[in-house]
């Protein structure tokens, strides 16, 4: 098993960058991003932990020309606890699918709808300015 830290990456198929913690290649020839919180793990991955673990998969996908169908969460103030992210072709479709709408919202100043599950709204980054 191999690893690169700090990788930044960009996409020009999805207009994206990001740069990852560590990019792992593992023993079965796939690559995994891990990403390291400064945070402690209660007892659940955050959609918004997961989809960042998806987008840095997508990321690798088309930097490195390799499958990656997982990704790794460091909860440092959990005493460095790993857990895995299984990432599926499902997660890159919908990860493509918020990618058009995040384009949609900064170059056509279009907005969502609100939601009527206010769950959803814990880790919305729009819930301070929804109307």
């Amino acid at each position: 098993m191999g690893k690169e830290i700090g990788v930044y990456m960009t996409s020009a198929e999805y207009h994206i960058k990001g740069e990852v913690d560590e990019v792992l290649t593992l023993s079965d020839g796939t690559i995994a991003p891990l990403d390291y919180k400064y945070a402690e793990y209660k007892e659940t991955i955050f959609r918004t932990q997961r989809y960042q673990s998806v987008f840095y998969g997508l990321l690798i996908k088309e930097n490195f020309g390799k499958e990656v169908n997982r990704g790794y969460i460091c909860y440092v103030r959990s005493k460095n606890l790993l857990k895995e992210i299984q990432i599926t072709d499902k997660d890159f479709i919908e990860l493509r699918s918020m990618i058009d709408e995040i384009i949609d919202i900064t170059q056509k100043g279009y907005y969502p709808k609100g939601t009527k599950y206010k769950t959803q709204c814990i880790d919305c980054c729009y819930r301070n300015i929804c109307v």
